[in-house]
């Protein structure tokens, strides 16, 4: 017990802690509904996605998280359109826009000085203050979100038809729910 309360004596380990039960909480109650729209890999997709916005972030001098946030939103919608107008189905889908953006964020950053990698296979334990509040602001906000409107989302998931026919506005919810993951993802 004295070895748990010398390591959360640490300002690092409270961060750590705090931004990863947030986002574990917001990756589960997401994770059930896509696993059920089969879209399982759009983590793996929206995070490659993000390493692209990130680097380009970096090559322009902007801002990391303030490119990659409405980057990865707009690749969510993107994928939820073109998932549900093509002929390319969920999964499919997810893996075209993946390596088109792993490639971008690949062959932007080749020949920098700066290890943009690290945007990929960060550290928790690294994060700065006004990121962990970014984190909480968010987290708050995808639950607050997930929370108000579960029943809709739930029908849309699991019977989009008879969601249609009781007037809830599938779009409208599938939509919510590609930027409350991509949210997450970030």
């Amino acid at each position: 017990m004295a070895y748990l309360a010398n390591m959360f004596s640490y300002t690092f380990m409270v961060r750590a802690l705090i931004v990863g039960l947030l986002v574990s909480l917001c990756a589960a109650l997401l994770g059930v509904s896509l696993v059920l729209k089969r879209y399982s890999m759009i983590g793996d997709g929206l995070s490659h996605v993000g390493f692209g916005a990130l680097a380009v972030a970096s090559v322009l001098g902007a801002s990391e998280l303030g490119v990659a946030i409405p980057v990865v939103v707009v690749a969510a919608i993107l994928l939820l359109r073109l998932s549900s107008s093509a002929a390319i189905k969920g999964d499919a889908a997810i893996a075209l826009i993946s390596t088109g953006s792993l490639a971008l964020g690949v062959s932007v950053t080749s020949g920098m000085n700066t290890d943009v990698m690290n945007f990929l296979f960060g550290s928790i334990l690294a994060m700065s203050q006004s990121d962990v509040t970014l984190s909480i602001i968010l987290s708050a906000c995808v639950l607050t979100l997930f929370v108000l409107f579960y029943c809709r989302m739930f029908a849309v998931t699991f019977d989009e038809g008879f969601a249609r026919a009781t007037g809830a506005n599938a779009g409208l919810y599938n939509t919510l729910l590609a930027c409350l993951t991509a949210v997450t993802i970030v």
